[in-house]
């Protein structure tokens, strides 16, 4: 194969790498808006709450949203240092 058409071929793969990426950063990026929606909410109805084991279970709904709200942000991060790199 000539050296035109290997060159050709590594920017088609590399491109659709970035469009993956590119849409992958995208969903995470709603998600991420979808969780912290949930995680104000909760804090909203731990605060107005008044049974304690209820608010416990709140408490550890909220400590969920959040963890997996800071992963989906490093997860964000990567991608857009990887993004910014290339």
């Amino acid at each position: 194969m000539k050296l035109n058409k290997l060159l050709e071929r590594l920017t088609e793969l590399t491109d659709a790498d970035r469009s993956e990426q590119l849409k992958q950063y995208k969903q995470i990026k709603k998600t991420l808006k979808q969780l912290r929606s949930k995680q104000k909410e909760l804090e909203q109805e731990i605060a107005s709450e008044k049974d304690s084991d209820r608010c416990k279970e709140l408490e550890e709904k909220l400590k969920i949203v959040s963890t997996q709200r800071r992963k989906g942000l490093d997860l964000l991060k990567e991608l857009r240092d990887t993004h910014g790199e290339s």
